[in-house]
């Protein structure tokens, strides 16, 4: 009897394991797009509080966030830690032009929301860039996800363009 206890044992275990395995929060080789997306949402907070703006580009740079910040008509460059939390370094980029300035004044969107609303539409690739555009007259939040996909956001009422 010992000896049927000793495999369904290993089997058991063996199979929790499994079972645990495919509960990982980030897939072998692969990012978490989710936490990824939480990061970036958390970075651009950051840095709009860091710079006392509002955030109107995202990217990605040397694993770390890079958030550019409008603050009166000034563009601020501030770069985050890749959690999110920490501010690595601020430094002021340029004039703010008048057409992102104006864009930024016309939209209730921010692109935080826009981030937490392209991560609703799911997808396995996480938030690399974002930025505010110009299309044919509407301001839209346009998030880039790893490997080429792009999600657009209203900036008027963050519907999905």
């Amino acid at each position: 009897m010992a000896s049927i206890r000793f495999p369904a044992a290993i089997a058991l275990i063996a199979a929790a394991a499994l079972a645990l395995s495919g509960c990982a929060s980030t897939p072998a080789g692969g990012t978490d797009a989710a936490a990824s997306d939480r990061e970036a949402v958390r970075a651009i907070t950051t840095a709009e509080a860091s710079a006392g703006g509002r955030a109107f580009e995202l990217e990605t740079d040397d694993g770390e966030w890079q958030v550019h910040v409008a603050t009166g008509d000034r563009a601020i460059e501030v770069r985050v830690s890749s959690d999110g939390a920490t501010v690595q370094s601020s430094q002021d980029a340029d004039a703010l032009d008048d057409e992102d300035r104006t864009a930024l004044d016309a939209i209730t969107t921010t692109l935080a929301d826009a981030v937490r609303i392209a991560a609703g539409e799911g997808g396995d690739a996480a938030v690399d860039e974002a930025q505010l555009e110009d299309e044919g007259g509407t301001s839209v939040w346009v998030i880039e996800r790893e490997g080429g996909e792009t999600v657009r956001v209203s900036g008027a009422d963050g519907t999905i363009r």
